[in-house]
């Protein structure tokens, strides 16, 4: 699943888009086939928050020291679930405590993970 996961969020920062829950948590089904996440629950909603960790610690040094897990947000929200804001926190960054200051560091980590991934996109092959 981290495996997975690492590579949509890859591919939707490339593509300079962000995604919900529920179109990541649908496209992991897809991309494993493993059973999805049932938001309706604490339990389903810990589930994903922790895959995120997972990801984005995973893949910390590979995204230019930036959260992967940035990219997944509530359908219709302006920003990033608590998860990120915490673990941004555990990895040391300054997360503002306001709403809009948080807001504007989300959006700022957005715009830095698609520029790394563009980056990376278009770089030549190694030969």
């Amino acid at each position: 699943m981290i495996a997975a996961g690492r590579t949509i969020l890859i591919a939707r920062a490339v593509a300079d888009r962000t995604t919900s829950y529920g179109e990541f948590a649908a496209a992991l089904v897809r991309a494993t086939g493993v059973a999805g996440f049932d938001f309706t629950t604490g339990a389903g909603r810990a589930s994903m928050a922790y895959l995120l960790d997972r990801i984005s610690e995973a893949a910390y040094a590979e995204s230019g020291g930036r959260l992967l897990g940035a990219l997944v947000r509530n359908l219709g929200a302006d920003d990033a679930g608590p998860g990120f804001y915490r673990l941004a926190s555990r990895k040391g960054l300054a997360v503002p405590r306001t709403r809009g200051g948080r807001q504007a560091f989300w959006a700022q980590h957005v715009r830095e993970l698609h520029e790394h991934f563009a980056g990376v996109a278009h770089r030549p092959a190694a030969g």
